[in-house]
């Protein structure tokens, strides 16, 4: 569960991504998962994603965040109509450009918080 300052929500939601995703460039996909309250994904099924489903494939590296900032890089906040919290969109890079994966989260309201749902990584 992670906290967030009413009208800040976007900052904290994309600095908590990017901390995420730092772990993730080291590869330590269990510590990635970890990180989320929840998650659709399994480590297995991450690292068929970060394959692009291609058991023939390397695994894909991800760029951390803090080290390379793409110009192009498309983060995506919607909030949901019924008020239950937030979708995310984060496009990831490799060696400092865009690749074809996309990171999707979930931020839902929880009391004074919100709890953060690892939704999908696939081609988008």
């Amino acid at each position: 569960m992670i906290y967030a300052e009413k009208g800040k929500e976007q900052e904290c939601f994309i600095e908590f991504v990017e901390k995420a995703l730092e772990i993730l460039a080291k590869e330590k996909y269990s510590d990635f998962l970890a990180v989320f309250d929840s998650s659709r994904l399994t480590e297995q099924d991450l690292i068929s994603a970060l394959r692009y489903l291609d058991e023939t494939q390397p695994v894909l590296k991800i760029d951390a965040p803090a080290q390379v900032k793409s110009q192009n890089q498309r983060i995506d906040l919607f909030t949901y109509s019924d008020g239950r919290g937030y979708h995310m969109d984060f496009d990831l890079t490799t060696n400092g450009e865009i690749n074809d994966l996309t990171l999707q989260i979930e931020f839902l309201k929880k009391g004074n918080g919100y709890i953060v749902s690892l939704d999908d990584l696939h081609t988008l």
